[in-house]
């Protein structure tokens, strides 16, 4: 073989070293996009599906949260009233009582009236002013 043809030869293998780098390269490239676009659509559905379950256990809390709201109304509502009743219960009791004592001590101010005018009259029968 003469040297151009070495030559010719050598740059041919180049070329074709050239030639298969850049399809395996371009290749390589295109894979690696399609398994990247996968991935991607793979993630974005997860995504979906994460927010679609955070979605629903929003609704439940809501609900839950308004169920228990719900219940501690009433359940103000009727101690409210329980305690509306035993208070008023209490105010007719406490007026009864506060009636009886004022009756007992208006008894007593007569009694003590009585005895006034008793004593008095003891006083100026002792002193003799009741001969006057």
């Amino acid at each position: 073989m003469t040297e151009p043809q070495i030559w010719t030869m050598m740059g041919a293998f180049v070329a074709l070293m050239f030639g298969t780098l850049t399809v395996i390269a371009t290749l390589f490239v295109r894979v690696l996009r399609a398994e990247v676009g996968g991935l991607r659509g793979e993630m974005q559905a997860e995504f979906r599906a994460v927010r679609a379950e955070v979605g629903g256990l929003r609704g439940e809390m809501h609900a839950e949260i308004g169920g228990l709201r719900g219940e501690m109304h009433a359940e103000i509502g009727g101690l409210r009233s329980e305690m509306k009743a035993d208070i008023g219960g209490l105010r007719s009791e406490m007026k009864a009582e506060i009636g009886g004592l004022r009756a007992e001590m208006q008894a007593g101010f007569a009694r003590i009236d009585g005895l006034d005018r008793d004593v008095q009259a003891l006083v100026k029968h002792t002193f003799g002013m009741d001969r006057e």
